[in-house]
């Protein structure tokens, strides 16, 4: 059982699972955007609908399954908007997961797929971030409640793996993806993991649990996929043929995202094969494939030398 399966990353996982002969249930809330988005999966997927926070739906969803990733959660910006709803969904609806694997003995393995965001912002590291050596400093609602939820798991007697991921960007930004870009300083350090190789790794801590059990890992890409943010979102503006936002509508605040050292989990899970580059040519394919071939040279040729500034100043 995947929770948030219907979610943009949640969608990645689940075609992976697929792809790699399981059967997936999905479980998540029953909106006309999550049933649109389920479509677009390959095959049969059981989809159970219902809302983590309510013990009873998830009692009922759990039924007849034999491991769980847990990705469902309420995510920035929203989070930061709603506090109380981040809370119930994050850290109560985690604490419903795993009252009902006590309730069933405890053994049902859960993956819980928890953030970065909780190490806080670390302007001053002289080397990547590490699960091992560094040690959380959550900031922020968000940051708060995903370490509330990996402690309630720690503390549960249970059998778990923690996964705390980076920065996966989607293939389609929302209007509060485009907000949310200027919350991050130009030049703080930014670590990229292609989708496709955090559901690898989602994958392959379900298929080697064994291996993993009891640890808490970081995803990312991995060193080749170190950079700045001004050159990550710079490089995602440029497919659209759109100039960088001025310098002076980026945050200044040092933000929860850097570098990390993934040696321990690229060694267990074996999934850092993409690259940002990789990714840029997958937003390029995805623009062509929901729009039309011709909306990127539109973007570029026209929408961008005429309208770019504008467009950039309204963000």
């Amino acid at each position: 059982m995947i929770t948030g399966g219907a979610g943009r990353v949640g969608l990645t996982v689940c075609r992976t699972f697929m792809e790699n002969g399981y059967r997936v249930r999905v479980f998540d809330l029953d909106t006309a955007h999550n049933r649109r988005e389920i479509k677009e999966l390959p095959g049969e997927v059981e989809i159970f609908w219902g809302d983590v926070a309510r013990k009873e739906s998830v009692r009922l969803a759990m039924e007849y399954v034999d491991v769980i990733v847990h990705m469902a959660a309420v995510l920035p910006p929203l989070s930061y908007e709603n506090k109380e709803l981040a809370h119930r969904v994050n850290v109560e609806g985690t604490r419903n997961i795993v009252d009902v694997i006590k309730e069933k003995g405890g053994n049902l393995p859960l993956v819980f797929t928890s953030s970065a965001a909780v190490f806080g912002p670390s302007p001053k590291a002289t080397r990547p971030i590490s699960p091992e050596k560094n040690k959380p400093n959550p900031q922020g609602i968000y940051a708060e409640t995903k370490f509330q939820a990996e402690n309630l798991i720690k503390g549960a007697g249970i059998d778990y793996a923690i996964l705390r991921l980076t920065v996966t960007m989607y293939l389609i930004f929302r209007v509060s993806d485009m907000k949310r870009m200027l919350t991050v300083p130009l030049e703080n350090r930014i670590e990229f993991c292609h989708a496709d190789d955090t559901a690898r790794a989602i994958l392959n801590a379900v298929r080697d649990f064994g291996l993993l059990k009891g640890k808490t890992l970081v995803i990312s890409g991995g060193p080749g996929q170190r950079m700045l943010y001004k050159d990550m979102i710079g490089a995602i503006l440029k497919v659209l043929g759109l100039p960088m936002p001025t310098a002076d509508k980026f945050a200044k605040e040092p933000y929860y995202l850097d570098w990390y050292d993934t040696s321990t989990s690229q060694r267990l899970l074996q999934y850092q094969s993409k690259t940002f580059a990789d990714y840029l040519d997958d937003y390029r394919q995805e623009l062509t494939r929901r729009f039309s071939p011709l909306f990127l040279p539109f973007m570029r040729y026209f929408v961008g030398p005429l309208l770019g500034r504008v467009i950039v100043r309204l963000i």
